[in-house]
């Protein structure tokens, strides 16, 4: 959902309640409910079943496999910065803050809860530079205007303080506008507010609390799939039942009564559990009562399970086969062409909320002189996939000639500057003109030396 005020609508703590409220009971639920799939707190553990039966609850935890593999994919390669213009500054600032960590975190966020925030401050150093943290999804919010461009309003953190015995005393607050930041506390209950802070100016010129969205509806990269791993749960953990209530199964004997009363019966029954041994008299039989086990269509449906969970989330199970070492690049682009366009649908909405990212930097760094325009940076997002440097060598020098040396140099994934990886190579070649002219006693321009 998102959360949308009309434009020019002035922020106060009293209005931001209102909104944590509604956050609060509409959307922290589902976002719960996201976080404890994620951290293996599912459906199957809170399964009851009647006294004496087994109850075996088996987590196989494919909500963390899902959002690990597709995050680690769109961001475990560092995000990269480059423009025309000199943007050295911007560089060595988000450097400075660890942007490639941060990235990382939300990323997996997103892939989680299908929103992620960032929170951009200024650290107490000296001098004074901006530094980034990660606000938790599940206390944090951004209001809209009701426009068709929906710039941002305000952003609200909130989050629980509680005394040491963990007792719940409020929440505190925080409100952000493109302006100012002002710190509140409110009450358990969500009723009132009980302290207000002076508001604390600012000069990032944006709202500092940043929301990126995973996908146009805010999806977890799990969540479609949330029945299909409660039934994959299910059937393993009666698979595990059925092979524990096998080994346990009732003894039946016919023509024999061990007792006339219950308490004989019990007694007899309690010392052929201890003593394992079982006298029957002529004509009496004995075997065990058990259901037969179908385990190949167990194991069918077990499969065709676990591929639905693969096909809907459009994240592919990396130990399956098909993925072996001796596949062509090509063979492997098209067994990953659904995971790529998932990746590329979170990639288009990551950069939206790294484009709004620079904008607050920049305005920062133009205090301090350093004009850069944010719309000329150019924000690239490398895969995290196994290289064929065989075929990548082969490409390169094929075109080489027909393409650019930069552009085809920035096709190795070990280069993370193309035009410096030029210049170094320039300088090495002039060292070694330099040290054959030295060697062979040529001048510079060429002719022999006189002796």
């Amino acid at each position: 959902m998102m959360f949308t005020a009309p434009p020019g609508t002035e922020a106060t703590p009293a209005l931001a309640l209102k909104y944590i409220r509604k956050h609060y009971e509409k959307a922290l639920p589902r976002l719960k409910r996201l976080g404890d799939y994620y951290d293996g707190e599912q459906a199957i553990l809170s399964r009851v079943k009647e006294s004496g039966l087994s109850n075996n609850k088996v987590v196989v935890n494919h909500a963390a496999y899902i959002a690990d593999i597709s995050s680690g994919y769109l961001t475990g390669s560092a995000v990269s910065y480059t423009s025309d213009e000199d943007i050295k500054p911007l560089n060595d600032l988000l450097k400075k803050a660890d942007a490639a960590t941060q990235d990382s975190d939300l990323a997996l966020d997103g892939a989680v809860f299908g929103r992620m925030f960032e929170m951009i401050y200024m650290d107490n150093g000296d001098p004074a530079r901006p530094k980034l943290a990660k606000a938790d999804p599940l206390g944090a919010l951004v209001v809209y205007d009701t426009t068709v461009q929906h710039s941002e309003l305000f952003g609200i953190t909130y989050s629980p303080d509680c005394n040491w015995n963990d007792d719940l005393k409020g929440y505190e607050c925080m409100l952000l506008t493109d302006a100012y930041t002002q710190t509140f506390h409110i009450d358990a209950n969500m009723t009132g507010i009980d302290r207000t802070d002076e508001p604390r100016e600012h000069h990032f010129g944006l709202v500092p609390l940043i929301e990126y969205w995973n996908n146009s509806r805010c999806k977890g990269d799990f969540e479609p799939v949330i029945s299909l791993c409660d039934a994959y749960n299910t059937l393993t953990s009666d698979r595990v039942n059925d092979k524990e209530q096998f080994v346990n199964s009732l003894l039946v004997i016919t023509g024999q009564v061990f007792g006339d009363t219950n308490i004989e019966k019990s007694e007899t029954y309690r010392a052929i559990k201890e003593n394992r041994l079982l006298e029957l008299e002529q004509g009496a039989t004995a075997g065990f009562l058990t259901r037969q086990l179908d385990e190949g269509s167990v194991e069918i449906l077990r499969k065709a399970i676990k591929e639905d969970i693969h096909t809907i989330s459009r994240v592919p199970d990396m130990s399956d086969s098909q993925f072996a070492g001796n596949v062509s690049g090509v063979a492997m682009a098209y067994k990953l062409l659904a995971f790529e366009m998932l990746a590329r649908t979170k990639e288009r909405f990551f950069k939206e909320g790294l484009r709004y990212r620079l904008k607050c930097l920049t305005n920062i760094l133009g205090i301090s002189g350093d004009r850069i325009d944010p719309d000329a940076v150019k924000i690239t997002m490398n895969r995290s996939l196994p290289v064929n440097n065989a075929e990548l060598a082969q490409m390169i020098a094929t075109l080489s000639g027909m393409v650019s040396t930069e552009t085809l140099i920035s096709q190795l994934p070990f280069v993370e500057d193309a035009a410096g990886e030029l210049e170094k190579l320039a300088g090495e070649q002039q060292a070694k003109a330099k040290q054959q002219d030295d060697l062979f006693g040529l001048r510079s321009d060429g002719d022999l030396s006189e002796e």
